[in-house]
This record gives structure tokens, sequence and C-alpha cells, in this order.
């Protein structure tokens, strides 16, 4: 078998927004518009009644833990910015770009678990080390397994032959990548949020996050290294991965991080993580995915 290119794999990978790329365009045309405010951002959500249901439960969830019940878009658009009004769209888009990725090699509402809970855990620990901007972290954390996905989804040959080599060898699954494929799931990621014009900051702690220190973003890369080896050891979910990846000391170390604010992570992470599936996962249909 001659394994597939990074780059043929990925321009394979639809260029579409899916469902929510008309509200994404939409506003981000409004921007561009010197009237543009906020209710103008409010009526292009309103639009879509999924994903006005998915923003309204994630404003009013543990993940941002406002102190009064937010009953509209304007409010929610108010109090979280556009930004990251923005950032929360696109994960929805990424999370329905891949919904036709078959189970057999890894069950996809425990790979989605996963990546949640690894986004909530690269928001947390930004926060605790008062990095700017912690949210773009959970963008970061939701995607830095998705390399993965664009493997499933545009060369299920290459990817079987990986895992093949994973549960024969017992060796991590990222190993089995490089000895079948010469290259692994982060090399692929970076490919693909590179085509999507995702910051290179973005694109440096998705690509590096289990070599932190190769990256010229070491700490925002050291920041998803942790939430990642943080969750695998919680056994939220998994991206197919059964062993808990080696911890990079030095990454650790960077983050400064002691048993205490461990155990703060760890509760605050299984407080949000049933509330941010139900936002992201969930849709309004009667509750059926």
């Amino acid at each position: 078998m001659n394994p597939p290119t990074i780059k043929a794999m990925v321009q394979a990978v639809p260029r579409s927004l899916g469902s929510y790329g008309p509200v994404l365009l939409e506003i981000e045309a409004a921007l561009q518009s010197p009237q543009c405010n906020l209710s103008t951002i409010g009526d292009a959500i309103q639009k879509d009644p999924d994903l006005t249901a998915r923003l309204l439960r994630l404003a009013n969830s543990p993940f941002f833990g406002f102190a009064n019940r937010l009953s509209t878009v304007a409010e929610a658009v108010s109090l979280l910015g556009i930004q990251q009004i923005q950032d929360m769209i696109t994960a929805s888009s990424v999370l329905d770009q891949f919904k036709g990725v078959p189970d057999e090699l890894v069950n996809k509402d425990s790979f989605w678990r996963h990546s949640l809970a690894v986004g909530i855990a690269a928001r947390l620990l930004a926060m605790e080390r008062r990095l700017p901007k912690p949210d773009k972290f959970f963008v970061a954390g939701l995607l830095h397994d998705v390399g993965r996905l664009v493997l499933m989804s545009q060369a299920a040959e290459a990817a079987q032959a990986v895992f093949a080599l994973y549960q024969s060898e017992r060796m991590l699954l990222r190993d089995a990548e490089m000895k079948v494929l010469g290259y692994d799931h982060q090399q692929i990621a970076a490919e693909l949020l590179q085509s999507w014009s995702y910051p290179p900051t973005l694109v440096q702690a998705v690509a590096y996050h289990h070599n932190p220190n190769a990256s010229v973003a070491k700490l925002d890369a050291s920041v998803v290294h942790i939430a990642d080896h943080l969750v695998c050891a919680m056994a939220l979910g998994s991206s197919g991965e059964q062993f808990i990846p080696p911890l990079d000391e030095k990454a650790w170390n960077a983050l400064g991080l002691d048993p205490a604010s461990l155990t703060r992570l760890t509760e605050s992470i299984d407080e949000q993580i049933h509330a941010v599936e139900d936002a992201f996962l969930k849709k309004d249909d009667g509750g059926k995915k």
C-alpha cells in the first residue's frame, strides 16, 4: 500500500462550512459594514433555530458560569462577544463536517467527547495561567485530533493499516501512524487548518500537541499537550488511542501547575463536559444526534 499524501487527503475534504456556513458568511459580511452592531449579528444567528438553541444552551451552561440566565441571542452575543460566537459556530461546523466518518475504527461520540473535553481543559488551563484570549484554546483543543478524522474519511485503507499495527504491536497510535504513513495526525491537521486559514498560533498548538517544544508557539502547544494528557488520564472519550501518551516534562514546567490546580481543573472538566456535549452534539430535534 502506498500511503496517500497529506495534501491529497486535505484537498479531498469538502470546503463547505456545512449547515452553518450561510450564518458565518452573513456574520462576516455584516462585520465589513460600518452599520454593523450586535443586533445585526443576533439577527443572523436567529435565522437558524438549531444554532440559536445550541448557543443558548452553551451560554447558560457551567462552561461560562453566568450568574443570570440568558434568554435571548442578543444577550448571549453581548456577553460572549462576536469572536467567541464565530469560534463556536466554526467548531459546530467542523463537527458536522465529519459526521459521515464510519464507526468501524473509532466511535464518533467517544471521539468528540474526548475532543470537547480537551477543548474545555485547554481553556481552563489558559485561564489558570491567565493567558490572553483563553477561549481560543477551546478551539485548539477541540481540533487537536482532527487529522485522524481526515485520515479515516479520506484514506480508509491506510487508516485500517494504522489501527491494525497499533493493535497488534500495542504501540502508541501516533507511532503506528508514523510507521505506516511516514507522518502523523498532527501533520494532517496542520495542513487542514492552514488550508482553512486558521491563525498560525492555533495551527502550531494543534500541529505540535505531542511535541510542544518543537513548536514556535511552545506555550500554546504546551497547553493543548497538558490538556490532552489530563483528559486521557480521566478517560473522557477517546480518539482511538487506548494508552496515555507520555507527558512532556518541559511542557508541564512551562505551565507551572501544582496539585491543587489539577484538582480544580479535573472538577471543572467534569462539571462542564455534559453541558458542552449537549450544546455541540445535541441537535434541536427532540434529542437526536
